[in-house]
């Protein structure tokens, strides 16, 4: 009796460890065996790596190998195959370079020029110019270079001369005209300088005299002027009637009239400048700017020079506080991002005739 009952023990004692041993030689990797079964081991799993790399296994990789190349070379008749067929069916085929056609170009640029008309429309002032801008970037982008090997010359003030733009290392400003560069191959000649106004009473860099400064081979001139004159008193405004030298009337009449005789066959652009917060100083202004803009706008019909009134289209107007931060250094003289905008958009101007 007393020996079933230790037989009994070791009986339970075996059902009781065997599902634990069977759980960790299943489940886990820590596992104990004698040094006999682990070399058993071993020697098993050196077996089976011989086996799958011996002659078997090279002979194997070979046939893959053979296999490989023929399914390559099958490959490679099916891609020509697929290419001739591409070849005999242009219409799947991807075009070389643009795809849009010449004549396709043209619409779309002459589409976005009528955009422009209406992006002058729109009220918010700041929206006005980021449209503007996003067309004039749509346009130069698809307008390739039209104005490649021309001479262009631009007569101007501060903002020609780069007023407000990081300096670069002749000691000026980056200014529209650099950005132009960037467009363009066409060559460019600055003749800005600062706080020049057009009627020379009291400044001997006033454009008046300064007009001779224009290179006689240049295919372009544009003249962009006139701020720096609503400053200088109702008492220099003058009339056209009654054109005297020192005032504004009788100098820009005088710089227009010799600009045109001594160029007579380039294009001469005249800009109005953009809307601007120094408007509102009245206290230093004489008339309204729109009176300085209107002179220039008969003259330049008078001479049949073009006319880009940016103050007309109410492009980069200052007066938006949203404008001036973005793209301003002060009141009327922008930063790059402006000038870079402006340059975009007078140049958009200047290719108008030769792609739209």
């Amino acid at each position: 009796m007393k020996k079933y009952k230790v037989l009994c023990f070791f009986l339970c004692i075996g059902l009781i460890c065997t599902p634990v041993y069977a759980f960790a030689k299943e489940g886990l990797s820590w596992e104990i065996v004698s040094d006999e079964k682990a070399s058993d081991t071993d020697d098993a799993d050196t077996d089976d790596e011989n086996d799958s790399s011996g002659e078997d296994g090279d002979s194997s990789d070979e046939k893959e190998d053979e296999d490989g190349i023929e399914d390559k070379d099958e490959d490679d008749e099916d891609d020509e195959d697929d290419e001739d067929e591409d070849d005999e069916d242009d219409g799947h085929a991807y075009p070389s370079g643009n795809i849009y056609s010449d004549s396709e170009v043209q619409e779309m640029i002459s589409d976005k020029y009528d955009e422009l008309k209406e992006a002058y429309e729109i009220e918010d002032k700041f929206k006005r110019t980021k449209t503007v801008d996003s067309i004039d970037s749509f346009i130069l982008n698809f307008s390739k270079d039209p104005l490649k090997g021309k001479k262009i010359a631009f007569l101007g003030d501060s903002i020609t001369a780069g007023t407000g733009g990081t300096l670069t290392p002749d000691g000026s400003g980056l200014n529209y005209t650099d950005f132009i560069a960037k467009y363009t191959s066409a060559k460019i000649v600055n003749l800005g300088h600062g706080g020049s106004p057009i009627q020379g009473k009291d400044d001997n860099y006033a454009v008046v005299y300064r007009y001779t400064d224009i290179p006689k081979d240049s295919d372009i001139i544009v003249i962009f002027a006139g701020i720096n004159d609503l400053f200088e008193g109702s008492e220099s405004f003058g009339s056209l009637e009654h054109p005297e030298r020192g005032t504004y009337c009788g100098d820009t009449l005088t710089t227009f009239q010799m600009i045109h005789k001594r160029h007579p066959d380039a294009e001469v652009y005249v800009v109005i400048t953009y809307p601007n917060k120094m408007e509102d100083y009245k206290e230093y202004t004489g008339e309204s700017f729109q009176d300085y803009a209107d002179i220039q706008i008969e003259l330049a019909e008078k001479y049949g020079f073009r006319v880009i009134d940016l103050y007309e289209e109410g492009f980069l107007d200052s007066h938006d506080s949203r404008v001036r931060n973005a793209f301003f250094k002060d009141d009327i003289h922008p930063d790059d991002l402006g000038s870079e905008v402006l340059g975009r958009h007078i140049l958009v101007h200047l290719i108008k005739d030769y792609v739209d």
